[in-house]
């Protein structure tokens, strides 16, 4: 297969007869449909999780064919002023892959999936890594690190085991099976025994899933009483733990967070990084750009730049500039970011 017909991520895989899945890595990782991340490429649709004007891809491929070999690319493409993808950069993108790779895409196995100078690609952190494995485990339906069982030891009986000694790969597979109502019960059961910073990393991990009513209550009930001791490491990361969690326990903590006289910039940031979907309500919009106006011009033209990048909340965002409720205070903020202060 010759590059010049290669005109797209999804046509190097498919020339190359291999079997693929997506995650978009963005704000939190999500597996996106070959459909949707067509309509990607051909810049039909914006990309959904955009983080500083890039799209965050980890692509899993390999070839049943050849060999039972799992590759990952993870792949930084920049996106226009709209979230569409700069194909321009898609197109170098490739070209590099099968410079590096050879004319026939079948040498991918050789490579072993490796791309060499590729400006395209980005290197994730070790937690990454081992939420991003785990992630790739369950949907693969492989079998989870050998550190999943000492995990699960530690949550049976915590007061026997020391949870420092445990793998980070571990608990990022432990993390990705809480689907499983067996697991999630003796979670539950045995939460509050657990290690504060070990209660801290599970939350972390578990921005990556889909989280369902039952695990979503128990993070919500960990965040009431993070609020109530004023632990900010334990609100940032129940705020995490939520990012796809049911809309109806989300409101329940964003809401009244947005109520506040005055809510930390670490606060507003996350919310925004992870919490957008809510936004696409005008009034929370407003809410919203209030509490960024307490901070300093660099903080609110920040977090207003990010969010009129998201797609979920882009409208509301610009709606919400002209509302006649805006205090005075937002007012002058909205007027130094137009004039471009």
């Amino acid at each position: 297969m010759q590059s010049t017909s290669i005109n797209s991520i999804i046509e190097f895989l498919d020339a190359s007869k291999s079997q693929y899945k997506f995650i978009d890595m963005g704000r939190g990782f999500r597996e996106l449909t070959p459909e949707h991340m067509n309509q990607i490429e051909y810049q039909r649709v914006p990309a959904p999780y955009p983080r500083q004007q890039h799209m965050w891809l980890g692509c899993i491929f390999w070839s049943p064919e050849r060999s039972a070999q799992h590759y990952i690319w993870f792949i930084k493409l920049p996106l226009d002023e709209r979230g569409l993808l700069n194909q321009a950069a898609r197109n170098l993108f490739l070209e590099k892959v099968i410079e590096a790779l050879g004319k026939q895409l079948e040498n991918t196995e050789k490579m072993q999936g490796q791309l060499g100078d590729n400006p395209y690609t980005f290197v994730p952190n070790q937690q990454q890594l081992a939420d991003f494995n785990a992630k790739a485990k369950t949907l693969l339906k492989n079998p989870p690190s050998h550190g999943f069982q000492a995990v699960s030891d530690y949550i049976h009986a915590p007061n026997t085991q020391d949870w420092q000694l445990l793998s980070v790969q571990g608990l990022a597979d432990y993390v990705a099976r809480l689907s499983d109502p067996m697991i999630f019960a003796t979670l539950q059961k045995q939460w509050t025994l657990l290690a504060p910073p070990f209660q801290v990393n599970l939350l972390n991990s578990l921005e990556h899933y889909a989280i369902n009513k039952p695990l979503a209550v128990l993070v919500k009930q960990h965040f009431d009483t993070a609020v109530s001791q004023d632990n900010e490491t334990h609100i940032i990361a129940s705020l995490r733990a939520l990012t796809q969690a049911p809309e109806e326990i989300v409101k329940k903590v964003i809401d009244p967070l947005l109520q506040r006289a005055y809510l930390p910039s670490d606060w507003l940031i996350l919310i925004a990084a992870r919490h957008m979907a809510l936004f696409n309500d005008i009034n929370r919009a407003i809410l919203f750009l209030e509490k960024c106006a307490l901070h300093d011009d660099a903080i609110f033209q920040g977090l207003f730049a990010d969010m009129v990048q998201l797609p979920q909340c882009r409208i509301a965002f610009l709606q919400a500039l002209s509302a006649s409720n805006l205090t005075e205070l937002c007012q002058q903020k909205i007027t130094s970011l137009q004039q471009g202060h």
